[in-house]
């Protein structure tokens, strides 16, 4: 490219930090120049590791500023619509953390602003990337296996308390790990199998105290194969794998 893609980065929690930041600063085309970072440790770690990044303390500094090209939205669930449709009303591409929206609704009304401003709408779904799943789609694209009935994935996890001021603990839209963890799991599926003939969900709260959804399953009905996706906080012990198949050889 004989210009840079001027990026600005709305959130700076741990997505920003892990997930975002470091991604824009390792592609040559992409120009990290503004970044939402409020709190003071933010700041620090914004100036230490982002020098010719600038800090700003509201949206609006990355809206209004015409040489940022794209927009990156990083922020709690909560957040993402309305922020996305900021950004795209204010003329940018943008990038949203998944997941993209709390309702299908809000998700069809972004797109098709996405393509009345003529501009370039996306999810940032980065485990499509991870070498686990890479692996197991290689797997079954080449028919390593052979009919697959039952395949299962699952995020388990120790935690018996709750972790203080963090918004996926608390009783907002999209909150919990469901919106978390299993955005990844239903993505990944239906990057494997496509959309499902039907769809069945439990969703509870398991911990004293607790506020959003801490535990899930979800089962995804295939014409002759079941998909079981689930995610808990309670889980002591951890399956040897990830990914369980069942096969039909």
């Amino acid at each position: 490219m004989d210009q840079k893609i001027r990026v600005g980065l709305v959130g700076f929690g741990i997505s920003g930090q892990v997930f975002h930041a470091p991604v824009m600063r390792s592609i040559p085309d992409l120009e990290l120049v503004k970044v939402t970072a409020r709190k003071e440790e933010q700041k620090v770690i914004l100036r230490e590791q982002y020098p010719t990044a600038i800090a700003v303390d509201h949206i609006d500094s990355i809206l209004e500023d015409a040489s940022i090209d794209l927009v990156v939205i990083a922020t709690s669930n909560d957040m993402h619509y309305p922020f996305a449709k900021q950004a795209l009303l204010a003329g940018k591409h943008v990038v949203v953390e998944k997941p993209f929206c709390n309702t299908s609704e809000q998700a069809d009304e972004l797109i098709a602003l996405a393509k009345e401003k003529g501009k370039i709408l996306s999810v940032y779904h980065n485990l499509r990337f991870n070498s686990d799943f890479r692996t197991i789609r290689d797997v079954i694209h080449d028919e390593r296996l052979g009919s697959i009935k039952n395949f299962e994935v699952r995020y388990d996890r120790f935690r018996n308390h709750l972790r203080p001021n963090a918004w996926r603990e608390d009783n907002l839209p999209g909150s919990g790990i469901f919106y978390d963890l299993g955005a990844h799991l239903i993505d990944q599926t239906l990057q494997l199998f496509g959309k499902p003939n039907g769809v069945f969900a439990d969703l509870t709260i398991q911990r004293p105290g607790a506020k959003a959804i801490d535990n899930f399953e979800l089962l995804l009905y295939y014409p002759e194969m079941r998909v079981s996706l689930k995610g808990g906080m309670l889980a002591k012990e951890t399956y040897a794998s990830v990914h369980d198949f069942c096969t039909e050889w």
